[in-house]
């Protein structure tokens, strides 16, 4: 008789149902696995052999075959051996065992000691196959705190597969958790932040751009000399960031899950990430991580900061790489042995020179850039992904008196209030929509969502047509006016608010633009 069990696999975020069949022929004493699986899943028969080995169970002289169906999806990954496992136990055992396990999932890859072992990917597809009505998952004891917090689902928790054998077989009760803890606590543990606006002096016109930005989800490029404090206000930029909602905590920690940095320590990502990256990262490592098509650095920052120093250090074909994401809010991974679509709706923040020295336009220190040197270094950085940038905000250098001042300075915390105020204007007004900043409105909502009067939109067509603006940036200048307005609790965009976002966009540091 067939014995089935059930399991999930993901494919990117997106979770598949996998039914494991369990068959045994008369034939030479073997362990047979079909259905597309990888090496890793091949190598299991041994630890199988092993596991029974250990709890004393003799495995039948006989030819037994495991189908993962469906048989058009590639298995990844040694979750699966738990599944085997039990599937062999309730083929070796079916006249003792009555219990059906069709309600039930199993995940959990096994030591050669029958322990039972974390496996990455399991959050994704424990929220997969709550969408389908599955409710009771046995899973690794290491890996139930990405779960805890998950509500309206009963967990096992696996130390070895002595536990599984006792349930099944011998009708031994046990232990489960069904009640999801409180969250409220993970989110004061991650309320410190390393920089605090308080702690910056001056660069008001910085401070405000950045509130803006953080407001509406607006992608930001800082400009200025070496010393104007660039990276510093990028770093105090997640002190003001807006909470991150229980789904989107869920969305996120989704992608922490399959990489294998969920932890003890931190159970879910309820800090919104900040994402800093080296200008020695490839294409590859900054969109994928490897040959089984693993999310990286820009799926890693999804809901929120993506951030590059000295942007103009990195190889243009790595910035290339950015286009498509910062668009489609997504990045799609195509290779052979697949294609994976994985979230990248991440806010993208940049910091950089304008020349080689650092000093172009700089009021007190000469530049020593020919032009042709300055036009080469910022061509690094190509039109159509400015294109896609929202402010291109100058930094001055601050005067040494005004640094050694002694006034206080807004905090963090009170720009931050502005910052959520302007936030949950959006969600209301987003409701209906699956958007949830100014910057995702697409172009077939942007007359419906942000309606601009005739003096509103003779000014935007008069500054396009002087300024030379492509649709895109006429569009992302709108988005960032309404963010504005929201800002200052303002119900309609006026041409204060489209002359505002018109400064943030600011290119007098680009020789292009001369």
């Amino acid at each position: 008789m067939i014995r089935k069990v059930k399991t999930y696999a993901n494919v990117g975020l997106e979770g598949h149902e996998i039914i494991v069949e369990a068959d045994s022929s008369k034939s030479l004493p073997t362990i047979e696995i079909v259905g597309l699986p990888d090496t890793a899943i091949k190598e299991s028969k041994e630890r199988l052999r092993a596991t029974f080995r250990n709890v004393n169970i003799e495995l039948p002289k006989r030819k037994i075959v495991l189908n993962l169906s469906p048989s058009d999806i590639k298995k990844v990954g040694t979750s699966f051996d738990l599944p085997m496992a039990v599937a062999i136990l309730l083929l070796i055992y079916e006249e003792k065992i009555s219990l059906q396990t069709d309600e039930f999932l199993f995940f959990g890859e096994l030591w050669l000691d029958g322990n039972i072992k974390r496996v990455n990917g399991l959050l994704p597809c424990v929220i997969s196959a709550m969408t389908n009505g599955y409710k009771h998952f046995f899973v690794p004891e290491e890996n139930v705190y990405e779960l805890e917090y998950v509500p309206g689902i009963t967990v096992y928790p696996l130390k070895t597969f002595q536990q599984i054998v006792e349930y099944f077989v011998s009708g031994k009760a046990f232990s489960s958790i069904d009640q999801a803890k409180d969250i409220e606590h993970l989110y004061q543990k991650n309320n410190t932040h390393e920089v605090d606006f308080a702690h910056i002096k001056w660069q008001l016109l910085a401070k405000r751009a950045l509130s803006i930005a953080a407001a509406g989800l607006h992608n930001i490029i800082m400009v200025g000399a070496p010393w104007s404090g660039k990276t510093l206000l990028s770093k105090a930029l997640p002190s003001i960031l807006p909470p991150l909602g229980f789904e989107e905590i869920l969305e996120v920690s989704q992608v922490y899950s399959i990489v294998g940095k969920l932890s003890k320590e931190t159970p879910l990502i309820t800090k919104r990430p900040f994402r800093q990256v080296h200008h020695t990262a490839s294409k590859i490592s900054i969109t994928w991580g490897g040959a089984r098509l693993t999310p990286w650095e820009i799926s890693l920052a999804h809901k929120w900061i993506l951030f590059f120093d000295e942007l103009t250090e990195f190889p243009r074909e790595v910035l290339e790489v950015l286009r498509q994401p910062l668009e489609d809010k997504s990045v799609v991974i195509s290779r052979v042995s697949g294609t994976i679509q994985y979230p990248a709706n991440f806010m993208f923040v940049a910091a950089m020179n304008p020349c080689i020295c650092g000093y172009y336009k700089d009021p007190e220190k000469n530049c020593g850039c020919s032009y042709m040197d300055i036009k080469r270094y910022q061509a690094k950085i190509s039109w159509p992904l400015l294109d896609r940038i929202d402010m291109v905000l100058e930094i001055p250098r601050e005067n040494i008196d005004r640094i050694l001042d002694n006034i206080k300075w807004e905090s963090s915390e009170s720009i931050r209030e502005k910052v959520v105020s302007a936030w949950r204007i959006q969600q209301k007004r987003f409701i209906w929509l699956n958007i949830t900043s100014n910057s995702q409105i697409t172009s077939q909502h942007i007359d419906e969502l942000i309606p601009l009067d005739e003096p509103c939109k003779n000014f935007l067509a008069e500054a396009a047509r002087k300024l030379t603006l492509s649709t895109r940036i006429v569009h992302r200048t709108i988005k960032l006016a309404r963010t504005i307005a929201d800002i200052q609790g303002q119900e309609t965009v006026t041409i204060n608010h489209l002359a505002e976002a018109m400064q943030y966009r600011s290119k007098t540091m680009f020789v292009e633009a001369e």
